[in-house]
């Protein structure tokens, strides 16, 4: 089964290098420019990909479905330019498609995230399963910041690989705070918004920030970085809702103070807690140390007691 990797960039010239090196073995290499000024180009026609052009956009969601259909393959891989894939990557992907072909149109690969230096391995950075291993006309992009692809065929129809034992995505985000703090800004500015003022309500937005500080705490597994990056994803949720906010006509009242304990209620908290557990890793390992802590800790209360 023959594959497609199409790879879109824009000044990638930092991280191209090892993203098109780790799939230098698929049948076809495409790559979606949109005018880089730096060597980009020059990376891409060294590892003989078809180079395609397009006008620079805000944000690239929007556009992956143009280019789906460059592909001559079957099956498609899709990377982002700061991706790339471990020294086994061509062995599993085609293990996976021979293996799972006739029963799944679509694969969500986990995906690790290093940021500031950082591999992270909690914190709602992880197991971040990406959908970018189809059949051709069977996934679609929305125009919306980091939403996940529909598969066209149904759910049913997509298989999610569970981790650790499998194919990864490795994902070099951030190199520093700064440059995290920039990209999120750039995200909220350019992503879409509802512009009926009806349907607006500020306190889903400080709803959303409450859940990130939580989701994204891990202090176990991530250190004190967890908590600078609950802090700053609980930030754009807000900035995302006042970006909202000024972009209606006619303009809602904000009412902020009013919206605060009404987004305090709407976090369901055995949602959170259900959703680390599942996110750390899928481990039974983990659940069982918890129970065993359980246990040890009715131990000393029940010795205390005595």
């Amino acid at each position: 089964m023959k594959i497609s990797c199409i790879v879109h960039t824009r000044n990638s010239g930092r991280t191209l290098e090892q993203a098109l090196a780790s799939v230098s073995w698929a049948d076809e290499l495409i790559v979606v420019d949109m005018e880089s000024k730096d060597d980009t180009l020059d990376i891409a026609r060294r590892w003989q990909a078809r180079i395609l052009n397009q006008p620079p956009v805000p944000r690239v969601d929007g556009i992956r479905n143009r280019f789906l259909d460059q592909a001559t393959h079957d099956w498609i891989l899709v990377l982002d330019s700061d991706e790339y894939l471990a020294d086994d990557g061509e062995k599993a992907v085609r293990e996976l498609i021979e293996q799972h072909q006739h029963r799944f149109d679509a694969i969500a690969i986990p995906r690790f995230n290093t940021i500031a230096g950082r591999t992270m391995r909690g914190s709602n950075w992880y197991p971040d399963h990406q959908i970018r291993l189809f059949k051709k006309g069977q996934v679609a992009w929305s125009d919306s910041v980091h939403k996940l692809p529909e598969v066209v065929s149904g759910s049913h129809r997509l298989l999610e690989l569970r981790p650790p034992h499998c194919l990864h995505i490795f994902h070099t985000n951030y190199l520093d705070i700064p440059a995290f703090v920039r990209r999120q800004v750039e995200y909220a500015c350019s992503d879409s918004y509802d512009h009926n003022p009806d349907n607006f309500d500020f306190s889903d937005y400080l709803a959303k920030a409450y859940e990130n500080l939580a989701l994204y705490e891990d202090q176990e597994r991530d250190g004190d970085l967890s908590h600078a990056l609950s802090l700053l994803m609980a930030w754009d949720s807000i900035v995302r809702g006042l970006i909202h906010w000024q972009s209606l006509q006619p303009r809602p009242a904000l009412s902020y103070m009013t919206a605060l304990p009404i987004a305090q209620k709407k976090v369901s908290r055995s949602k959170i807690f259900l959703r680390k557990l599942r996110m750390r890793h899928y481990a039974t390992a983990y659940v069982a140390r918890r129970l065993l802590d359980i246990g040890r800790n009715l131990f000393r209360l029940g010795r205390a007691s005595r």
